[in-house]
């Protein structure tokens, strides 16, 4: 069982939400925290926790999210430097128009998208902390398991994906130690779901171990 701190769950119906719902039934203990409060709060929130997940709200959140993301980074590497325990995993979820770069309709709506979304997995990418980043596709609120999920690298994929779909592979990243220092995106295709969530984290290509500052 993991403690999981999630960042961002808002509406019951939203993604973060869906990821509290689900550690829940996998037997995670998985709370919701307030990822606005200062260095010290953060770090007595992030205290004992094995996971990290960072789900950014809608609107203005967008353009401060690499802030909060790197405030929440800084916390719980203070947390766990306190209280002599391994660094927590830190899954973001991120989106796919990062891949596309700024011809992507999205990061044409405003100017701070891309290099606030950019910074926030640059956080993670050049931090301490073991890491996933999922970047989502276009949302849709299909059921779970409704079609099969892929996992890719390709920088320019596009596609469908199901919120719940999404939440599972948060949930599925943070159980396999083969999600971690690793960035896809995911859509759905027509097909049969596969629960082997082993076999799709196993061709992801792994960033190097960083080194740990004392």
């Amino acid at each position: 069982m993991a403690r999981i701190m999630i960042a961002g769950s808002g509406h019951r119906r939203a993604t973060g939400a869906l990821v509290k719902t689900l550690a829940e039934q996998h037997g995670h203990d998985a709370a919701v925290l307030d990822p606005l409060g200062d260095a010290r709060e953060l770090e007595r929130q992030l205290a004992g926790a094995d996971a990290l997940v960072l789900v950014p709200l809608r609107g203005d959140v967008w353009r401060h999210t690499h802030q909060v993301t790197r405030d929440l980074a800084a916390a719980a590497l203070a947390a766990a430097t306190a209280n002599g325990r391994p660094l927590p995993h830190f899954v973001l979820l991120s989106s796919f128009a990062v891949g596309h770069g700024i011809a992507h309709p999205l990061n044409r709506i405003d100017a701070a998208l891309l290099p606030g979304r950019v910074a926030a997995e640059e956080v993670l990418t050049s931090g301490p902390l073991p890491y996933t980043i999922v970047r989502t596709t276009w949302l849709t609120d299909d059921p779970p398991g409704a079609h099969a999920l892929t996992l890719t690298e390709n920088p320019y994929a596009d596609g469908m994906v199901a919120r719940a779909d999404v939440a599972a592979a948060m949930v599925a990243a943070i159980e396999h130690p083969g999600a971690r220092d690793t960035v896809f995106a995911l859509y759905n295709e027509p097909g049969e779901p596969s629960s082997d969530w082993a076999a799709a984290f196993a061709p992801l290509h792994r960033a190097a171990p960083r080194e740990v500052l004392a």
